[in-house]
């Protein structure tokens, strides 16, 4: 990242304000997903049936998208790994490991709403 960003900004720095931000999306995630396992238990016990909730169109594709960015973002970072002496440095690393996980905080924040306005729905 020396070529983008050397001049503003060094490599250690920008590294470690990547692994700040991916431990907050990690803290993060865990919230979000705690929220959707209470949530899909209580809308189970409402309505019997959770295929009506998967079955929404503009969800799954939103959802679809996200989860096709965090899984190419993760297989990019895992084939740079293998170049050998074409192999980025650590903090190109950390920004692909940081989009990753970007997607799948989207993705479950995606799932999130969806259940929270079904949640209120059925009040």
């Amino acid at each position: 990242m020396d070529k983008v960003l050397g001049s503003i900004i060094g490599d250690y720095t920008l590294y470690r304000i990547f692994q700040g931000l991916i431990i907050i999306l990690s803290m993060f995630t865990v919230y979000i997903g705690i929220h959707i396992a209470l949530t899909w238990k209580f809308i189970t016990k409402v309505q019997g049936n959770p295929v009506d909730i998967i079955s929404q169109k503009g969800t799954f594709i939103r959802s679809s998208i996200f989860i096709t960015i965090t899984g190419f973002f993760m297989l990019s970072h895992e084939i740079f790994e293998g170049l050998g002496e074409y192999t980025p440095d650590s903090t190109t690393y950390e920004l692909f490991e940081l989009i990753a996980f970007s997607g799948l905080v989207l993705f479950l924040y995606e799932w999130y709403k969806t259940f929270t306005n079904l949640k209120k729905s059925l009040k």
